[in-house]
């Protein structure tokens, strides 16, 4: 977050009313020398004349006349020190921190240099963008706030603050040694987690719990502690806290950690919500028998695994029926119905990749997945749970290609026919022969998700379906021939 860097030292020098030297500015700022430079360079590039001027031996400092002409015509900070989406993203983290407080216009004006026209653009896409999460942005006696649950306000920091980059210190781009030193808590009590039920939370779920708990003791520094918008204490969580009963003792552990580490006393839903988290994660260990809690499942799981498997093996022509899946897949769908259930998100990097390099499985998964839905009476799941479906269907295709399914239809005896089978069988194992006929017998029925026909005399056209001219034999020219019939096929399913 440059953006971040560049309004600090701004304001830093304006404050200093004098030439402030780079080492001061670096401790300030907490970076290098070296970033100090390049952040007055980049800010000064914007404009006609420098902002910043430097001496050296003294340093830098603002110039006045310059500032004023700048924040006069509101140009300061909006021609690109950070671009408008970046503008409207900070300032969206900052509401939805304090909120419900609310900010003033002037405030919001003075930090960002900009019109109070610019102001009213960017409320209008804010507020758009709140509305995906349940939240609006509104406007009283000048002074802007978010309203919205507590629930909602986290998943919307989680995608502001995270987009998916959350997996290390670094990612947060913090500035302040106090935000480090909270990062370092949390991961201190993932390992904990983990210690406690000795497995390993893999990515993106150790991300999203660390997330999670990083946004409750941000909302904390900012706001307080935050009075609960609904009470969580449902039948649905009784019975949940009886099933898996070291989920959240492990909940109350962490927050009871929290609480000492802030010096006050959270609310109980607070326990609830990482409870939530937890057994809507997954949890791995190279111990099958390894804590049963984990390896038990219902029979709506069970059920929707196998719903999932037979939809996709039957749309995707591929056989899908193996127990490695049906363990992952089971394995994934226990903490997904309690995502989906609870309504948290957990952010897919690579959605759009997925999107790119998977369209016809994705597009049949979201497909199942909503029968699903509608099936079991389940929310309907979104782009980033189906693109984590898709890539388990993915993997098997990659790992097993889907081979092309070949009918043989030949003149010659049944024992010809035969052979020219087991040769093609040995030298070709990108097809599977599904039959072998006559090519007097051939009826359409017979050419039913047939890919490919080996034929070993000239016929007639049928269903658009390839056909390969080849001798009974086998020989050399025909496994060439066969080969470029096969090479092209593959590009046409790419």
């Amino acid at each position: 977050m440059e953006g971040d860097n560049q309004e600090k030292l701004i304001h830093y020098l304006l404050n200093a009313h004098s030439f402030v030297d780079s080492n001061r500015l670096a401790k300030h700022l907490d970076v290098s020398t070296k970033t100090i430079y390049r952040l007055v360079k980049r800010i000064n590039d914007y404009y006609k004349e420098p902002l910043i001027i430097s001496e050296k031996g003294k340093g830098y400092r603002i110039d006045d006349k310059e500032y004023i002409e700048q924040h006069e015509i509101g140009q300061l900070h909006q021609n690109d020190l950070f671009s408008p989406i970046e503008r409207r993203n900070m300032m969206t983290k900052d509401l939805l921190l304090i909120s419900p407080k609310s900010i003033s216009i002037f405030n919001i004006i003075e930090r960002y240099y900009i019109s109070e026209s610019v102001l009213n653009t960017d409320e209008k896409k804010i507020d758009e963008m709140l509305k995906r999460f349940n939240l609006n942005l509104e406007r009283k006696n000048r002074h802007l706030f978010i309203n919205g649950d507590e629930s909602d306000i986290r998943n919307a920091l989680l995608e502001l603050i995270g987009d998916g980059q959350l997996s290390n210190f670094s990612a947060y781009n913090v500035i302040e040694q106090n935000e480090d030193k909270d990062a370092h808590f949390v991961q201190e009590q993932i390992n904990k987690i983990e210690s406690y039920k000795d497995m390993i939370i893999p990515y993106p779920y150790n991300v999203n719990i660390f997330s999670h708990l990083y946004i409750l003791i941000m909302r904390f520094r900012k706001r307080g502690v935050i009075k609960q918008d609904k009470d969580r204490k449902t039948p649905e969580l009784i019975k949940l806290k009886n099933e898996y009963q070291s989920f959240y003792r492990m909940s109350d552990m962490v927050i009871g950690n929290i609480e000492q580490y802030l010096h006050t006393q959270l609310p109980e839903n607070e326990r609830i919500y990482l409870f939530e988290y937890l057994i809507s994660s997954r949890f791995e260990t190279q111990n099958v028998q390894h804590n049963q809690e984990d390896m038990q499942y219902s029979q709506e799981v069970i059920d929707i695994t196998n719903a999932l498997i037979d939809g996709a093996s039957q749309e995707l022509n591929h056989s899908f029926k193996n127990i490695d899946l049906e363990q992952q897949l089971l394995k994934h769908i226990k903490p997904m119905l309690n995502r989906i259930e609870h309504g948290l998100n957990v952010r897919n990097a690579l959605i759009e990749q997925i999107k790119i390099e998977y369209p016809h499985v994705f597009t049949v998964i979201r497909q199942i997945s909503d029968q699903i839905s509608e099936t079991y009476h389940i929310k309907k799941m979104n782009d980033d749970e189906i693109g984590f479906l898709t890539l388990y269907f993915a993997k098997e295709l990659e790992r097993n290609p889907k081979k092309i399914q070949t009918l043989i239809t030949c003149t010659t005896g049944i024992g010809t026919s035969e052979l020219l089978k087991t040769k093609i069988d040995r030298n070709v194992p990108e097809i599977e022969i599904v039959d072998v006929k006559s090519s007097f017998d051939l009826q359409e029925d017979d050419l039913h998700k047939i890919d490919l026909i080996i034929s070993t005399v000239h016929i007639p056209e049928v269903k658009q379906i390839p056909i390969v001219v080849i001798s009974a034999m086998f020989n050399k020219n025909d496994q060439i021939k066969l080969r470029k019939m096969i090479e092209m096929l593959g590009d046409n399913n790419e």
